[in-house]
C-alpha cells in the first residue's frame, strides 16, 4: 500500500480541527515533480553529470539567530554551479558567496579580481587567488519550484509544531484538573480508595507509555501504547472494578482519566506520521532531483523548530497521577514483605516492621539487614517507633493494618504456646482443655 493512502487511513481517529495541519503530503509530491521539469529546462541536470562542473546547494536562512518562538524562519534554497576543482583539495576552492539579507534573491557575482567572496577563515592569500584564477564563472540559480517545495514544507512543519505545543499544554492542564479530582475521590475518608488502588496498580503492570523500572524507562512508541492501553480498558472491564465506585465523582474522574490516555496515544500517533511524511518527503525530493537537502534540512528544523520529542515528559506526567494513590508495596517491611506496622526506623533511616526487628535480635542480629549500619538493630527501643509514619499507614491502608495485627498476635500466640508446651501450634494435632 502506498504510504499517502497509509497516511490519510491511520490518521482517521485523530480530531478534525486537527486535521489541516496535517503534512499535505500528496500536495508536496507534486511539487517534487516540478522541481525535476524546472531543472531539466535550465540544463541543470546535464550539468549534474559532467565531472567538469560541480553543484553545490544549500538553504539560505535570512535569520539565522531565531527561534521557534520568533517564528517561521525566512529560507531559500539554492544552487551554485562552478568549474570542478581538478583535483585540488575542496578547501581550497569552497568560497561561500554573500548575500544581501534585505534582498529575496542573490547578488550578482562579479568577475573581476575583487570578487566578493568570503574565504575560509586561516587560509592565505596566495591560495586564493590560485584557487579563482580556476574559476571562470560562478553561477547562483534559485529555483522556483524548489523554493516553494521548502517554503510549503517548513510552514506547514511550523505549523503543525504550533498545534502540538499547543496540545501539550493543553493536556498539561487537564493533568493538574486531574489531580485535583483524584485528591478528591481518594481520600482516606472515601470508600473508593481500594478500588482506585486496584486499577491504577493493574494501570503500571501494562507499562503503556514508558517503562516503570530502573532498568527500563524507554518511551514507548505509539502502536505499543494503543495496544497495551486497549488491553488495559478489557481487564478493568472484565473485572468490574468501576462498577464498585460509589462516589459520582470517581466515575467522571475515570473517564477523564481514560480520555487523558486516549488523547496522549493520539498526539504520539500525529507526531509520528507526520515526522515520518516530512522524512518520506525530504528523501524523495533528493531522489529525484539529485540536490542532497537532507542534512541541511535536519539541521534547520532542528535549531528553529520544536522537532524534539517532548512526550515523554507528558507520559512521566501521567504515570505521577497514580503515585497520588500510597501503594502498599512502598511501606512494606523489607523482611516480612507486609506492610511494617508499628514501623520501627532505625539510625540509617531503614524501616522495618517490629515483629521483624524483635526476631531479629532474638537471633543475635545487630547490624541493619539492609545497609549493614553497626548495631542499628542492637540499638533500637521504643524511641525508634515511627509515629507519624504508623498514623499514616493506619490512615491509608486500614485493611492491610489489620491484617497484619492479627498476624502478629497469632505469631505471639504460637510462640507462648511452644515455650509452654515445647510443640508448635501446627504440631499439636489435637485442642487440649486444661
Amino acid at each position: 500500500m502506498k504510504f499517502s493512502k497509509t497516511f490519510e487511513d491511520s490518521l482517521e481517529r485523530i480530531p478534525s480541527d486537527w486535521k489541516p495541519f496535517l503534512i499535505k503530503y500528496e500536495s508536496l509530491k507534486k511539487c517534487i515533480k516540478k522541481i525535476v521539469l524546472e531543472l531539466n529546462a535550465k540544463g541543470l541536470s546535464q550539468i549534474m553529470t559532467d565531472k567538469s562542473q560541480r553543484i553545490e546547494y544549500s538553504l539560505e536562512c535570512y535569520k539565522p539567530e531565531c527561534t521557534f518562538e520568533d517564528g517561521l524562519a525566512h529560507v531559500r534554497p539554492c544552487t551554485k554551479v562552478c568549474p570542478s576543482c581538478y583535483g585540488q583539495t575542496s578547501k581550497e576552492c569552497l568560497y561561500v558567496k554573500k548575500y544581501d539579507s534585505s534582498s529575496s534573491s542573490p547578488l550578482d557575482l562579479p568577475k573581476d579580481d575583487n570578487m566578493a567572496l568570503t574565504p575560509l577563515a586561516d587560509y592565505e592569500t596566495h591560495h586564493m587567488e590560485k584557487s579563482l584564477s580556476q574559476f571562470s564563472s560562478v553561477s547562483c540559480i534559485e529555483l522556483e519550484a524548489d523554493g516553494e517545495f521548502f517554503v510549503t514544507l517548513l510552514k506547514e512543519v511550523y505549523q503543525l509544531n504550533c498545534l502540538q505545543k499547543h496540545n501539550q499544554d493543553k493536556f498539561r492542564t487537564n493533568i493538574q484538573n486531574m489531580q485535583q479530582m483524584l485528591i478528591e475521590v481518594t481520600s482516606p475518608f472515601k470508600k473508593d480508595i481500594y478500588t482506585w488502588r486496584k486499577i491504577f496498580q493493574i494501570y503500571m503492570e501494562y507499562n503503556i507509555f514508558v517503562g516503570n523500572t530502573e532498568s527500563d524507562r524507554e518511551e514507548r512508541s505509539w502502536e505499543f501504547a494503543q495496544s497495551q492501553l486497549t488491553c488495559f480498558i478489557d481487564r478493568i472491564n472484565n473485572s468490574n472494578l468501576v462498577k464498585k465506585l460509589k462516589h459520582p465523582l470517581s466515575k467522571i474522574a475515570y473517564e477523564n482519566f481514560m480520555k487523558l490516555n486516549i488523547s496522549l496515544v493520539l498526539m504520539k500517533q500525529f507526531q509520528y506520521f507526520n515526522q515520518l511524511a516530512t522524512t518520506k518527503l525530504i528523501k524523495k525530493h533528493d531522489k529525484k532531483t539529485n540536490l542532497v537537502s537532507a542534512s541541511l534540512f535536519r539541521d534547520l528544523t532542528e535549531k528553529y523548530f520544536l522537532t524534539e520529542n517532548t512526550f515523554k515528559s507528558l507520559c512521566c506526567a501521567m504515570e505521577q497521577l497514580t503515585t497520588i494513590i500510597p501503594q502498599i508495596d512502598d511501606y512494606n517491611c523489607p523482611i516480612c514483605l507486609n506492610i511494617a506496622w508499628k514501623p520501627i526506623r532505625l539510625c540509617c533511616s531503614h524501616v522495618f516492621c517490629v515483629r521483624c526487628l524483635v526476631k531479629s535480635v532474638r537471633k543475635g542480629m545487630r547490624n541493619c539487614p539492609i545497609c549493614r549500619a553497626k548495631d542499628a538493630v542492637y540499638n533500637a527501643d521504643q524511641k525508634n517507633l515511627d509515629i507519624c509514619l504508623m498514623n499514616f499507614l493506619d490512615l491509608y491502608f486500614p485493611l492491610e493494618v489489620y491484617k497484619k495485627q492479627e498476624d502478629d498476635d497469632r505469631e505471639r500466640v504460637a510462640e507462648e504456646v511452644e515455650a509452654i508446651t515445647g510443640l508448635r501450634i501446627e504440631e499439636r494435632q489435637t485442642c487440649v482443655l486444661l
